[in-house]
């Protein structure tokens, strides 16, 4: 009877890591096809922006302070006037470098926050979502942000 009572609780307890571990890559990957770009300009699509540009790498390495050699792909639209904080950004950072990718970005979002001087802009940036899905870091600074968050959503799989 000893063993039976252990050797269920040992299946059972198996059952359960299996259950709870087999959803952690679920949500971590883009659908197949799709770049960093095709993200953001779906957020783009969702929730438009004021005068949004697509940052090249020049730009990328010096407005998102990105180190390109940490990073496999990435698509940044940004607002390029000066009372609007709008972005998108979505990063996909090299093995082992979600955290260089993410302090990058923290740095890109504390910039905006030092510029914002209208306070819907500053409403705007409180409001960011920074979020990370597998090697993805992904910054929106939005009105609608929640419409922006759901279009990078549907986007990965």
């Amino acid at each position: 009877m000893k063993k039976l009572l252990i050797t269920l609780g040992l299946s059972l307890l198996c059952i359960a890591l299996i259950g709870c571990t087999s959803n952690n890559t679920k949500g971590t990957e883009l659908k197949d096809g799709l770049t960093a770009m095709d993200v953001v300009k779906n957020v783009e699509d969702k929730a438009p922006m004021q005068m949004p540009m697509e940052l090249d790498e020049e730009m990328a390495k010096d407005l998102a302070n990105l180190n390109l050699d940490d990073v496999e792909d990435y698509g940044i639209i940004k607002a390029m006037i000066i009372n609007s904080a709008d972005i998108a950004a979505v990063v996909k950072a090299k093995e082992g470098k979600v955290e260089s990718v993410k302090t990058s970005l923290q740095q890109m979002l504390d910039t905006e926050r030092n510029n914002a001087y209208l306070p819907d802009q500053k409403e705007k940036i409180e409001n960011a979502i920074f979020m990370e899905k597998g090697n993805y870091v992904i910054l929106l600074v939005n009105y609608d942000v929640q419409a922006a968050k759901e279009a990078v959503e549907e986007c990965f799989q």
